[in-house]
C-alpha cells in the first residue's frame, strides 16, 4: 500500500486535534472591571494549551520525519498508525483537566500516561518497520534506528518519573513534561538542519 493516503489522513487528524485544544479556553461573561481577574484565572488553561499545542506539534514533526523511513505500508502498520492517532487525539482531554486542576495529581497522571502510550506506539511503529524492511525506504538504516533508541528511552523514562511523582509533587511532574518538551524541540530542530 502507498503511504500517501496514510500521511494525508494523519495530517488531517493532527490538524483537527491541535484545533480542538483551543475550544477549552473560553472567557466567562464578566464586566470589563473584572476582565483582569478573569484573564488571570484562565492562565492555567492557557499554559496547558500552549504546552499541549507544542506536544502535538512535536508529535506531528516526529511523525513527518519518521515517514521518511517508510516507503509503503501494510495493514498492521496502518492500524498501528490509527492507534497512535487515537492517543494523539486524546491529548485535549488531559489538557483540559490540567487547565482546570493545574496542581492536582490525577490530571498530571493522566497526561503522563497519555504521553507514554503515544511514545510507545510511535516506537512500536518504528520497530515494526525495522523488522519489516520491505516497508522501509532506502534512508532507513540500522544506524538511524539506533539513533532513535536513546531518545525514546530517555523521554519515556522522564515521563515515567513524572508519573511516579504525580501524587507526591504534581508541579514537579508538570515541570518535567515542559523540560522534556523543550529538549525535544531542540533535538528535532538540530536534526532537521
Amino acid at each position: 500500500m502507498n503511504k500517501t493516503r496514510l500521511e494525508a489522513f494523519s495530517d488531517g487528524v493532527f490538524a483537527i486535534v491541535i484545533t480542538l485544544l483551543i475550544l477549552d479556553i473560553r472567557l466567562p461573561e464578566v464586566s470589563y472591571e473584572n476582565l483582569p481577574k478573569a484573564l488571570f484565572e484562565l492562565l492555567p488553561r492557557i499554559v496547558s494549551y500552549v504546552m499541549s499545542f507544542a506536544v502535538i506539534g512535536l508529535y506531528w514533526v516526529g511523525h513527518h520525519q519518521s515517514f521518511r523511513f517508510v516507503s509503503r505500508t501494510d495493514s498492521v502498520f496502518l492500524w498501528m498508525n490509527i492507534l497512535l492517532l487515537l492517543f494523539v487525539s486524546f491529548i485535549p482531554f488531559p489538557t483540559s483537566l490540567l487547565g482546570k486542576y493545574p496542581s492536582k495529581e490525577i490530571p498530571v497522571l493522566i497526561y503522563g500516561i497519555n504521553l507514554v502510550a503515544t511514545n510507545v506506539t510511535g516506537f512500536g511503529m518504528l520497530l515494526y518497520i525495522y523488522h519489516h524492511p520491505e516497508l522501509a525506504s532506502a534512508e532507513f538504516t540500522k544506524e538511524n534506528f539506533r539513533k532513535q533508541l536513546p531518545i525514546y528511552g530517555l523521554v519515556n523514562f522522564f515521563y515515567l518519573v513524572a508519573i511516579g511523582l504525580s501524587f507526591a509533587a504534581p508541579m514537579v511532574s508538570y515541570i518535567i513534561y515542559m523540560l522534556v518538551l523543550i529538549v525535544l524541540i531542540f533535538v528535532y530542530s538540530r536534526r532537521s538542519r
